[in-house]
């Protein structure tokens, strides 16, 4: 009987502590693949933890322009807020990519982070912008802010 009690106890624990410990993930990819193809794409993410143990915000977005003469093009506007005694901070990855044989990928990003509290975990953001190949271009304007 003791036992079930404890169980029961630790059980409605565990269910008041899972929004605290809430993880915000998103990932979103733009892709032109093949011949000729076109894709374009605007992004909006906004993300926020709360919390004694807020959990970390991910978002991942990705552009990317693969095979022979194609067009990608992408907007992406990333927020991410996170507070609390322990908050896990933001993780921001934004990657733009022309292969192949004369393709284009364009890509505007912001990325705009902000992790508040007393153990407060920092904010990551890698941006990357890749061509390879022949006659391709990858072009990126990008505005990272971080508090």
């Amino acid at each position: 009987m003791i036992r079930t009690s404890l169980l029961a106890g630790f059980a409605t624990l565990a269910l008041f502590a899972a929004p605290a410990m809430a993880q915000n993930v998103s990932n979103i990819s733009n892709t032109a693949a093949g011949i000729g193809n076109t894709a374009v794409q605007d992004v909006t993410t906004m993300q926020k933890a709360k919390g004694g143990l807020a959990g970390p915000n991910v978002s991942s977005v990705s552009n990317t322009a693969a095979g022979i003469g194609n067009f990608a093009g992408q907007s992406a506007l990333v927020m991410q807020k996170s507070k609390g005694l322990f908050s896990g901070g933001s993780s921001a990855t934004v990657g733009n990519t022309a292969a192949g044989i004369g393709n284009q990928a364009h890509q505007a990003a912001t990325v705009m982070q902000r992790s508040k509290g007393p153990f407060a975990v920092p904010n990551l953001a890698n941006v990357q912008n890749l061509s390879a190949g022949i006659g391709n271009h990858a072009g990126q304007g990008v505005l990272v802010r971080q508090r």
